[in-house]
Order: C-alpha cells, then structure tokens, then sequence
C-alpha cells in the first residue's frame, strides 16, 4: 500500500497550486487511489458482504445495511489522511476555497469530489460499477459507496454518514442542490453533470453560465489604462480587502446614475486583485418563477465558492413587492459571501438595511470632471482598438460634451462599428478610424432626450455663410462657439473652475425685430458646435395654476442636464419680462417664475440661448446674469444686397434686370421677408413659365411689406427703378 501511495503522489510539497486544473487533478488522483485500495480490498476479501461496498440494498436489509460496522483495518490509514489534509490546505484552486470556508466537512468533501468526477471522465462510471457489484457497464456513485470510501482515511466520528442528508447543509442546499435522497444506503448521490454550474467552473470553463445567461454575465475587464478615479478606487479597495478579512458581512452600495462609471470602478478593482466580475440583474431574477429562482441562487452560490469572482447585484428598484424577496436573497448572500457590491440610482432604504445581518458601506459616484472625461475617452479608445482623426481634439471634445462613462464606451463603441480601419504600416496592428461627424452623430444620439410637448428638436443645416450679421455680432457669436470649446482649458486647466462652483453653462440672449435671423444665429451655433438645439415651448410651459411653471421647467432641465444640447428659448418675454415691483401675489407668482428660471439656467451645463424682439423689457439685474447679449437686428443696404444674394440658388433662372444693389435701397427688409419674397418670387415666374424678373420679385416684395402693415412697397422698388432715388 505505501508503495501504492507513493506512486500516485510522490513527495506532495506545500506550494499552492498551478491553479484550478491543477488542483482537481491532484484530488481525483485522489479519489483514484480510494477507489483502487477498495477494488484491491474487494479482491482480496471475497468474503466481505457486499454491503461492506455500498452496493444496491432491497428493503428488508436496509435495516441491517445502517448497523454500526467495524473499521475498516488499513495500516496506512493515517498516511492516507494526512494526505488528503495535505491536499486541502493546498491553495491556488476553488475546492481550498470550499474547505477553508468551512462549509464543507471531509466526507462531504469527499461526496463532492465523486459527484464532479461522474461528470468529468466516463471511467468511474465503469469503476463505481465494479465498486457497487453491479451488473451494467456503468453506475453513479451513492452515498453508501461515499461512506465506504471514507473508511480508508477518516475517522468514524468524520465518517457519519448523516452528514451526507443534512437538509440544511451547502453540500445538499448548493452543491448537490436537487433534493434529498429518501433512502440512505442504495440512493445515488445527484451527479455534476456538464451544464451544471459548479462542474462546468471547475472544469475551467470561466465563460460557461448555464441556465446564468438569464439574468447574469460576466463584466469585461476592458484593456484601458484605469487611472480616473483613483481616490475612488482606493476607497473601495481597501473596503472590500478589510470586508474580506474581517468577520460579519459587508454589502458594499455603489450609488450613481446609470453610466456614472459603477462597472467602470468594480472593473479597476477586479483588475487590481486579478478576480472576475460578475454581474447579477435583479430585476430579470425576480421576473422568474419562484422554483426558477430557487435553482439560479443555488447556481450562483456554487459558482461564487468555486470561483475567485466579485458578485454586483444590478437592476434593483426598490418596491414594496420586491422588498421582502430582495431581502431573502440577500440574506441567502450573507450566508456565504464575506462582500458583495450592489449597484444603485438611490440610497436603498432602511427598511433593507435593518433587515441585513451585516453592514451597508455606500460609495456614493463623482461627476466625471474634464479631466477624467479625457482618461476616459483614451481608454475607450485602448479598449475597441481606435484611433481619433486628426480633427478631432481631446480637450475640444471634452468641452463640448459633457460625458459619464457609460456614454463614453457607448459612443466610441458605435462610432467604431460603422468606421473604416486603417494601418500606417502593413505589419503595424490596424486600428479604427472614428471620424469627427461619426463621432458627433453618436454623441447626439446617445444623448437625445425626450421633452414630450414641452420642447421641439430644430434641424441645423444654416453654417456662417448661410447668415449675414452684423460684424460685432458675428464675433460675439463666435466668442461662444470659443468659450464652448475651450471650456476644460479655462476651467479645470488654468483652474478657474474653482471659482464657479456653479453658473458654468453659457446663457446668450439674441435681440431684435422679428425675422432678422435670431433662430438661425441659434442653428448655426448649433452645427459649428456639432450639438442638438431644442427650442422650448415656454407658452405650453406657463400655467396660471401657482407651482405648476417651475414644475415644467424643472422637467424640462432635469431632462436636458445630460444632453449636451443648445436650449433655444423663443420668444422669452412670455417669462422673462422686466420684473415689477410687488404690489399683488400675482406679481409676486410671475417674479417667482422668472427667478426660478435665471436659476435652473445658471444651474445648466450647457448653452442656454433666449430670443426676445424687445431688450428694453429685462432688467439690470437679468442682464447682469447672462454670458453674452448679440444684438440682431434690421440688416443694412450692405447687408441686405448680401443676404438678396444669398436668398436665390445658383440654379434659380434670374433675368437680366434683376438688381440687388436696388432691392436693398429701395426697401427696408429683415432677412426672413428676404428669403421668403425670393420663394414668392419664384413660384409667380414658375406659374407663367419664365424667369424671375424684377416684376415677380417686386410683387413677392409687396405681399410681404403688407404683412407688416406696409403699402406701395412695389411702387419704390419701380420708382428706384426709374432712377428717382
């Protein structure tokens, strides 16, 4: 027998195993040499009575089958189990993770080791069939056989055989989680078939989830360079290090928005400690029936034991209903796990918390300042194998768009999809090239919103050339196409961020006469910027009911502050109108209003812009709060021969005596009467089959002077065509 040993193990040294493969060989090894010394055993002794091997009991000798027997005589006995000790105090590999957790004992171990081997090699079906003095070539393993096995290396006292039929044990409750044998001897232990989670992780196969897929996945460890957040980071990994350590439970509580970089930071930490993450929607469990739900815990209990894995619990939203199953699950959780992260919109309630054995330790998640954003976007970049095009500027794209982490990865992981690759060298590994218009066309539509009525998406197809402005207001639009893209630098670089706590969005008021150009100024603002512009529908927003307008306005911005968009308020004298002095609760209501509204405007990120046809209607102190004032107002001759000659396309058939020098002396226009007579004109010379001539654009002229109340518009046009003025 000492030889026996020996040429199975050899020396067995203390250094941890190579890992899990490892390990399991060492063990069924093992259980090899169990089986041999048994089959050598049986061979040996013909006389022995087959119950002595665990076979097959009828009922009228299950009675004698559960009489104490005497122990077995082995003179390597001890030799034996001190080698299976050896074994277990081994680490590197998941079967020391169960015995040093002490949820297994020795025989159960042993249970264990029989039920997984079944489901590795089809050899011990041959071997628990010579064991069991079957007839057929192939039989399971049962718990007779396991207590028979367990003679040659463990006590009497460590071999009960009750320990294998604890209801309440993790061997039946996880392990073997079907049900209960109702007989002892004879009864086959429930085997670890291949789908089976806990075989399946131990076989190696980190990847294989089984009937897990439902509502878990494993998290990718992405390839960045995981420098943002690193207090953060800290933080949680020295919490869950002492939570780990330390005895009681800890549920460690990831409190953020959804994309606040929740899976980003567990990411880091699995990283760092060089474990997987895995990830557990809570919300997709709960939808199962009850028996369903039972048999995934079990499932995931098995495979968090086996495996060296991080748990998050994800998709939670606390409910009355859901309230008493989230806490059996994790009071389940706390049975095992020493941590486990969950990861949540709002604070979970004290109603849970009281309900939990351990402690709660809440992390709650930053907003991603430009900086982080900016190591953010590189290891995005790292993470899909891309590359920016020389147009696009990290500290501009930073500026521009304000961006959580969720919508980082997203964006550069859909711009990737419809990129080209490119390669400077032929044996240089080829990267995506993401495009700076395929990027922003992302962004925008990760980021579009809903406003339901309240608010109305505008097209941007208007660029510089498109609009004629006066040349200071043209600059000052321009100043905040610059102050959008240059907003890090200002901000987080020369660190003037820290003396704004708050106000850092840009508020631009457009003044002048109706039509002079005030919703194109905001278009083009729009498409220079690459953003989405919403114009705000303030008539719908106003209520004469008291609470209800900054109930809508407070929608409004709650829906617009991650989405990087241009609010374009039209017509804001509905609101803004100078405030008056408060002689009635009605004047004190309307100038609640509009302080609510200067707030939540300073309060916004992004470019907040107002059209008024009347500046003389705000006040000092409103003027005082907003970024820039840009007037637009009537155009001058110059200015109105440009914009004639900007309001026909070069396929428009103009006759001979059409002059725009005369149009813009003869009749005061703003730049939307302009474009309009043009499409009038236009459409009277199509309908006599001829070009446009100054007749046709005289008459468009007309029809929209007498819009505004003007006469004989006509008449000066054919007068300064006479050569009287």
């Amino acid at each position: 027998m000492k030889e026996l040993i020996k040429e199975y193990f050899g020396k067995l040294d203390e250094r941890p195993f190579g890992g899990m493969e490892e390990e399991r060989a060492c063990y069924l090894r093992f259980l090899d040499l169990l089986c041999l010394l048994a089959v050598n055993q049986k061979e040996n002794e013909p006389e022995r009575s087959v119950d002595r091997i665990g076979a097959l009991l009828s009922e009228e000798t299950l009675a004698k089958a559960l009489e104490p027997h005497a122990p077995v005589e082995f003179e390597e006995k001890e030799r034996l189990r001190a080698l299976f000790f050896a074994i277990c105090k081994k680490s590197g590999g998941p079967l020391h993770r169960l015995m040093d957790s002490g949820n297994l004992e020795p025989l159960e171990m042993l249970a264990f080791l029989m039920a997984l081997s079944f489901g590795v090699s089809r050899k011990y079906e041959g071997v628990y069939a010579i064991l069991r003095e079957e007839s057929a070539s192939a039989a399971e393993p049962t718990a007779g056989l396991c207590h028979d096995l367990g003679r040659f290396f463990l006590t009497e006292e460590e071999n009960d055989i009750s320990l294998l039929y604890a209801p309440d044990s993790f061997l039946n409750t996880i392990l073997l989680s079907d049900h209960i044998p109702t007989a002892l001897y004879g009864t086959p232990l429930r085997p670890l078939y291949l789908s089976r989670v806990p075989q399946a992780v131990y076989l190696g196969e980190n990847t294989v989830l089984g009937e897990l897929s439902v509502c878990g996945a494993y998290q990718p460890v992405p390839g960045g360079n995981y420098t943002c957040f690193p207090e953060l980071i800290k933080e949680l990994g020295d919490v869950y290090s002492a939570a780990v350590q330390m005895p009681g439970n800890t549920l460690i509580e990831l409190c953020g928005q959804c994309g606040s970089g929740r899976k980003y930071l567990l990411s880091n930490l699995a990283l760092i400690s060089g474990q997987d993450l895995f990830c557990l929607n809570v919300k997709k469990l709960f939808s199962l029936d009850d028996a369903k739900q039972e048999a995934l815990i079990r499932d995931l209990i098995a495979k968090l034991m086996l495996e060296d894995v991080m748990l998050l619990l994800e998709g939670w939203e606390e409910g009355q209903e859901q309230s008493g199953r989230f806490l059996l699950l994790l009071s389940r959780l706390e049975e095992y796990l020493s941590a486990f992260f969950i990861a949540t919109e709002r604070p979970i309630s004290d109603g849970v918390r009281k309900g939990l054995k351990g402690s709660v330790y809440r992390i709650e998640m930053p907003e991603a300042d430009s900086q982080m954003q900016s190591r953010l976007w590189e290891d995005a970049l790292i993470q899909y194998g891309a590359v920016f095009d020389g147009e696009i500027v990290l500290t501009e794209l930073v500026s521009k768009y304000r961006m959580n982490p969720g919508r980082i990865y997203e964006a550069v992981k859909n711009t990737v999809f419809i990129s080209g690759v490119t390669g400077e060298k032929e044996d240089a590994a080829a990267h995506f090239l993401i495009k700076k218009e395929d990027l922003e066309e992302q962004i925008r539509r990760i980021c579009a919103i809903q406003f339901k009525e309240n608010a109305t998406r505008l097209k941007s197809p208007f660029v510089w050339e498109d609009m004629v402005l006066e040349p200071e207001s043209e600059a000052l639009l321009k100043q905040v196409c610059d102050r959008v893209r240059f907003k890090s630098v200002v901000n987080e670089t020369y660190g003037f961020g820290k003396k704004l706590p708050y106000g850092r969005g840009i508020a631009v008021v457009l003044y002048g006469p109706p039509g002079t150009g005030k919703t194109m100024a905001a278009q083009v603002l729009a498409n220079e910027l690459g953003l989405d512009v919403y114009r705000i529908d303030l008539s719908r927003i106003s209520s004469k009911y008291i609470g209800e307008t900054e109930k809508n306005l407070g929608a409004v911005f709650d829906a617009a502050r991650n989405s990087n968009a241009i609010l374009f308020f039209d017509e804001a004298d509905a609101l803004f109108s100078k405030r008056t002095e408060v002689t009635s609760s009605n004047d004190k209501h309307a100038n609640a209003e509009t302080s609510y509204l200067l707030q939540k405007i300073e309060e916004y990120p992004g470019v907040s812009v107002l059209a008024t046809n009347n500046m003389q209607n705000f006040d000092a102190a409103f003027k005082r709060r907003m970024t820039y004032l840009i007037s637009v107002g009537i155009p001058d001759e110059a200015t109105r021969e440009k914009l004639w000659e900007k309001a026909f396309p070069p396929r428009a058939p103009l006759g001979k005596d059409v002059d725009f020098s005369l149009l813009a002396r003869a009749v005061e226009m703003s730049g939307s009467n302009i474009k309009s007579a043009a499409v009038t004109s236009a459409y009277l010379a199509a309908a006599k089959g001829g070009k446009i001539t100054m007749n046709e654009i005289a008459d468009a002229v007309d029809l929209e002077c007498r819009k505004n109340g003007r006469m004989n518009a006509k008449n000066d046009i054919l007068q300064a065509m006479a050569g009287n003025y």
